[in-house]
């Protein structure tokens, strides 16, 4: 739980934890993402997309638009 104790120390969201499994990586290689399945692993990956959208529901609700990076030749 070290980043859930990081983001409460710092005030900020956790967005989501994945559990280090090797299903990950099997799933990777063969082309069958476990996130796409019904379990415990694809719903931590489902929560984690979520909770993304929310988060920057939230920034683009509550701060201004991002400004464009100038890149001068």
């Amino acid at each position: 739980d070290g980043v859930k104790k990081f983001a409460e120390e710092k005030n900020i969201t956790m967005l989501g934890q994945i559990p280090i499994v090797q299903s990950i990586r099997e799933g990777g290689d063969s082309g069958k993402p476990v996130a796409l399945e019904n379990n415990i692993t694809s719903n931590a990956f489902m929560e984690l997309a979520n909770n993304v959208i929310t988060e920057v529901g939230k920034r683009n609700k509550n701060l201004e638009p991002t400004k464009k990076v100038k890149i001068k030749k």
